[in-house]
């Protein structure tokens, strides 16, 4: 999106006594190139021994101090440019002189304005001290410096270092609180006695419509007030801009309460500024008179175009899923699809990549080469491995159940896959087709399929990190199966496994009415599955009842395997508790079972089992991989809990319950959950250091001693040693 022009920069901060529509700009004078400040045109003061420059305007042939130069006695605002406009503050030590916290001239740019006002805004209504105000221009000493242009730091200094641009922090800031401390201005009174801000007949800016603040410029002609923040801004009274509107748009400074032709939100809840055209009786935004003309989201197949209406029907937006109304603008398909977006949702930093694509010519759709190659009827060679894979349908139980590769979810009875001819490498028919390429709503890049996380490093517990296993972005879980990667440059974070990436838009799950359908609307709240907000990174979302379910949640299996039931067992969402039936006891760990939660039954055996009982902890990752973990990445393998006895975990010192094990090569430890190796692994980086140096003492002979030897092989050997079984 191109961005608007800047309201004030702080590099060249305009003269604020200067016509608005052809500004003045001020520029720096340093010594000793130019003399020093004769007379501040603010607060009448002279030079400083502090300050390292200040500021002139050529044309007006004023000097200010720096600071004085922001809080003018009178200025000239595009707001209001009938008339100038006085200086008040309510507060009787407020100082002109005060330069705010962080205001930093030398490295401001003009994009960076915005933020300096708001922060102008937070320092100003800070409180003030309670000495009379010894840090003003006027009691300071008024003769030049003799130094070579850097400022002193004192505790009176108001100047800053240009090499850097760092601010001295003064005691002072720019205002005070009001009585009540919150800074909103209660118990204000004008300086003519007009209204009471305590009494609630509130005197408010007319550009943002918030109540005056202890500080702001006031016409007593017209009675036109402006808060000091408002007054930093600047605004061009005109602005032409033929992509949008082909007439130029006039600055409207007074807010209404009526829709943005543009965007279709309200003119008064905003703090953008409001632009009009009053030919076409058209009002936009500020900030929507630069919105791009073409653009491209994931979430739709074609590019989409910003148009001023549509014809009448019944369009919901493609991202909140809310009415679109047609008479305002918004995104819609150029391929006359009836699909639409707000303005606002279309461009959204989560959703849209930031290009505008007006006067790009629109290229072939790109070809993605498939996952697999036919052999025959039965056979494909698929790009993940390098033999041959053939089809196969489970019918029977095996005593060792067969792992996706992709999905890392044990083969289902009657669930068709394809296997190695001559490994052990399996994939199920669906993850067979995954395609290689696709577009995902949670992203705004199209996401490549990877096949093997390595590589790829998570934290598996604080201060613990990993390599060769990931985190998906979307449940949170731990994987080492296939994935979807963004492979744009500074994105490169966003990852999914393939399960979550596989969830359609809209999606329909058993847990909810089947005409209520959830829709991935980057929104949040309490899931449906666990209850709890903080389920997920992200949500799907049902319209109708405002209902949500976290993508962890949405991605359990419907149907799974256990061992000593020859079922399938199925997810079952909630169920009233029948007292009277013995059923609600989970067969592995023999503990009662909640039915208001998500549970795993068997309709025939009538049999129920917890989630985690059934899956595991860690349910997507699959025996025989083998991850690092640790400061120097020993190995660990995942391997099959189902020996003739439990192991003992080494953290939890309990035999290990779960569906998995980890062992850690070539040490005789086992632990139960990624969790405990976390614990293990954060728990010896603590200690290793101060121990190792009685390593050092005792075992100098196991020590590289060689000159060429370097710190990290020597730390690397006592690490060996100390953590030897």
């Amino acid at each position: 999106m191109e961005p608007p022009p800047p309201h004030f920069s702080r590099a060249k901060p305009p003269c604020r006594l200067s016509d608005p529509a052809q500004p003045h700009k001020l520029c720096r004078r340093r010594r000793p190139s130019y003399p020093p400040l004769s007379i501040c045109f603010t607060c009448k003061g002279k030079q400083l021994r502090s300050s390292a420059y200040y500021y002139y305007c050529a044309t007006c042939n004023l000097e200010f101090h720096r600071g004085c130069h922001i809080f003018l006695p009178v200025i000239r605002s595009s707001f209001h440019p009938s008339h100038p406009l006085t200086f008040f503050s309510s507060d009787p030590k407020f100082d002109v002189s005060i330069i705010p916290k962080y205001w930093r001239d030398s490295s401001a740019t003009e994009e960076s304005s915005d933020e300096s006002i708001n922060q102008l805004t937070i320092e100003y209504l800070g409180d003030v001290s309670d000495d009379d105000g010894e840090d003003s221009h006027s009691d300071h000493d008024l003769g030049a410096s003799e130094d070579d242009g850097e400022d002193s730091h004192s505790d009176h200094d108001l100047g800053a270092s240009d090499d850097d641009g760092e601010d001295s922090h003064s005691d002072h800031d720019l205002g005070a609180r009001d009585d009540d401390g919150n800074g909103n201005g209660a118990g204000d009174v004008h300086a003519d006695g007009e209204a009471s801000l305590s009494d609630g007949n509130h005197l408010k800016c007319k550009c943002c419509g918030v109540p005056l603040q202890m500080t702001y410029y006031h016409c007593s002609i017209c009675k036109f007030n402006l808060n000091l923040d408002c007054s930093m801004r600047q605004p061009p009274p005109i602005i032409s801009h033929l992509k949008s509107h082909e007439h130029t748009l006039t600055l409207f400074p007074i807010r209404l309460p009526l829709p943005c032709d543009a965007c279709g939100l309200s003119l008064n809840d905003t703090e953008d500024l409001v632009y009009s055209c009053l030919p076409c009786s058209r009002m936009v935004h500020r900030s929507c008179i630069y919105l791009p003309r073409v653009i491209k989201i994931t979430r739709h197949q074609h590019r989409l175009s910003h148009t001023s209406s549509l014809q009448p029907g019944d369009f919901s937006c493609g991202v909140c899923r809310q009415t679109v109304d047609v008479n305002y603008g918004q995104y819609s398909c150029n391929k006359e699809c009836h699909y639409a977006v707000h303005s606002k949702c279309a461009t959204r930093n989560d959703v849209w990549d930031g290009k505008d694509l007006d006067g790009v010519p629109e290229e072939p759709d790109e070809f993605i080469e498939p996952p697999f190659l036919k052999i025959d009827e039965e056979t494909i060679q698929h790009f993940s491995h390098h033999h041959y894979l053939k089809l196969h349908e489970k019918k029977t139980i095996y005593k060792r159940d067969k792992f996706c590769e992709a999905c890392t979810l044990p083969v289902m009875i009657s669930q068709r896959f394809y296997g190695c001819m001559q490994c052990d490498f399996v994939l199920d028919e669906t993850c067979a087709s995954l395609p290689r390429k696709k577009n995902h709503p949670l992203h705004k890049h199209p996401l490549n399929l990877h096949t093997l996380p390595l590589g790829e490093s998570a934290m598996i517990n604080k201060g613990a990190t990993s390599k060769d296993i990931f985190k998906c972005i979307g449940c949170g879980r731990i994987g080492c199966g296939f994935y979807y990667k963004c492979d744009e440059k500074n994105c490169d974070e966003f990852l999914l496994d393939v399960r979550c990436a596989s969830l359609p838009d809209p999606f329909v799950h058993d847990c909810h009415p089947h005409d209520h359908p959830l829709f991935f609307n980057l929104t949040k709240g309490n899931c449906m599955g666990c209850g709890s907000d903080s389920c997920s990174s992200y949500f799907l979302e049902c319209i109708k009842c405002k209902s949500f379910l976290g993508i962890k949640c949405a991605t359990l299996p419907c149907e799974a395997h256990y061992t000593h039931d020859r079922h399938p067992l199925t997810l079952c969402y909630e169920e009233e508790e029948d007292t009277t039936s013995g059923q609600y006891w989970c067969e592995i760990c023999e503990f009662k079972l909640d039915p208001k939660t998500w549970f795993y039954t068997c309709d025939y055996c009538m049999i129920t089992l917890h989630v985690n009982c059934l899956l595991g902890k860690d349910i997507y990752l699959k025996p025989c991989h083998i991850f690092k973990v640790g400061l120097f990445y020993k190995e660990v393998e995942i391997a099959r809990n189902d020996g003739n006895s439990r192991l003992f975990c080494y953290i939890c010192r309990l035999r290990c319950g779960q569906t998995l094990v980890f062992k850690w090569l070539g040490r005789r430890k086992s632990f139960c959950t990624l969790r405990c190796i976390g614990k293990y692994v954060k728990d010896t980086r603590g200690y290793y250091d101060a121990v190792a140096m009685g390593y050092f003492e005792s075992y100098p002979t196991n020590l590289v001693t060689s000159p060429e030897a370097s710190d990290s092989s020597v730390i690397k050997s006592a690490f060996d040693f100390l953590f030897r079984d």
